[in-house]
């Protein structure tokens, strides 16, 4: 299950237009995730959460150290992973 939602998908579910999207992300009641200086990526149990609750207002959903790296990895996994087997080859070059 894709924990993951893109801006359409959120649009969709809470059924705002752009403009209220983006007034949520700046008032601090949606996180967003930004990759290139843009607002593509939300955490799906914050939408729904804010979907139920009806009023934005009300939306706390900030997340804790251990959820924010877990959204981290997501995002960043295969250059993590890549930047480690780099630096193993590298090591393994100068180390013969």
């Amino acid at each position: 299950m894709n924990s993951m939602l893109t801006l359409e998908e959120v649009k969709n579910y809470l059924q705002v237009p752009q403009d209220d999207l983006e007034k949520l992300i700046q008032s601090g009641k949606l996180n967003a995730y930004k990759i290139g200086g843009a607002y593509i990526r939300f955490r799906k149990e914050e939408v729904l959460q804010l979907k139920h609750e009806g009023d934005a207002s009300s939306a706390s959903g900030r997340g804790g150290f251990l959820s924010k790296a877990g959204d981290f990895w997501r995002f960043n996994n295969f250059y993590i992973l890549s930047l480690g087997l780099v630096a193993i080859l590298i090591y393994l070059i100068l180390m013969r």
